[in-house]
């Protein structure tokens, strides 16, 4: 199923599209003990932005996810450019084709909002190894929205819910996760600078217009939506 607002990052080429960007992820993974013999998944890699920050730090095994098919080519043009032993992989976080318990890291960063929550979240503990680790960071209600608030924001990012940070716990423990912390960052919206775009020939005004309902939302309801990171375990 088309995801307009997919659609746009996709055309847009934008990488660390996610809230905080690429240096939340610095910091999120500077806390962190990644070694080079572990395998780390990219889950809804986008542009590959991310993996190729991982691949190059920490010199480990990475497989990039998406399930959009403009993302997966310029992820892949991405890593073909930089010769990064990068695995790119066109797929469906709800129904993964990976063996159980094959990723010691698992990365979602803003894609499992997108989903149906708990499909993905079932599929993400089936293919971390057990003393592995997810790190997740999702779109969060900072209390019961409005219902038109709540429509509105559904309908601009094409996703089925905006769940509160006790309605995310309750899905991670319903889903098998059994340790999980909530990390210590700024959790607003914020705008982060943008600086990694890979802009297609075709973007239309129709684009733009989705890009700024996006940033209305951001803007308008900053004190009614932000963001949280989730380290789970099992």
């Amino acid at each position: 199923m088309s995801n307009d607002y997919l659609d746009i990052l996709a055309k847009f080429g934008i990488g660390g599209a996610h809230p905080g960007g690429l240096p939340l992820t610095k910091q999120i993974f500077a806390m962190e003990n990644i070694h080079p013999d572990m395998k780390v998944l990219d889950l809804g890699c986008g542009t590959g932005q991310t993996a190729e920050y991982i691949s190059t730090t920490f010199g480990c095994e990475v497989t990039a996810l998406d399930n959009h098919p403009l993302m997966v080519q310029k992820a892949n043009n991405r890593f073909d450019t930089t010769s990064l032993p990068v695995h790119i992989v066109h797929g469906d976080a709800q129904n993964l084709e990976f063996k159980d318990f094959s990723f010691d890291m698992i990365l979602a960063e803003s894609v499992i909002a997108f989903t149906d929550i708990s499909k993905t979240l079932a599929e993400i503990n089936r293919v971390v190894k057990r003393k592995g680790c997810c790190l997740l960071i999702e779109m969060i209600a900072n209390q019961e929205l409005e219902q038109e608030i709540k429509s509105t924001i559904e309908e601009v990012y094409g996703i089925q819910h905006v769940l509160t940070e006790d309605q995310w716990l309750d899905k991670l423990h319903k889903s098998g996760f059994t340790n999980i912390q909530v990390l210590p960052t700024i959790t607003s919206l914020h705008n982060t600078e943008i600086t990694d775009i890979n802009i297609s020939n075709d973007i239309t005004l129709e684009d733009y217009d989705i890009w700024d309902k996006h940033a209305h939302i951001t803007e308008t309801y900053a004190s009614h939506i932000g963001y949280r990171v989730f380290r789970c375990c099992i």
